[in-house]
């Protein structure tokens, strides 16, 4: 399965060169993944979790 991620947050901070950005990808009748990422010049860091729908389910952006 192929999910198509959209964007709910893009932030750059020009202090600490650090970007953070936050995704969402909807999974039909189940919920929704969001993806964070951190950007930084020396590290990535990625983080996903699954939050599961309930009746009625609305995603986070939409």
């Amino acid at each position: 399965m192929k999910l198509e991620y959209e964007e709910i947050e893009d932030i750059y901070d020009d202090t600490t060169k650090i970007r953070t950005m936050t995704e969402q990808a909807i999974v039909k009748k189940k919920g929704v993944l969001l993806r964070t990422t951190v950007y930084s010049s020396h590290q990535l860091s990625v983080s996903v979790v699954f939050v599961p729908g309930a009746k009625p389910f609305e995603p986070v952006v939409s």
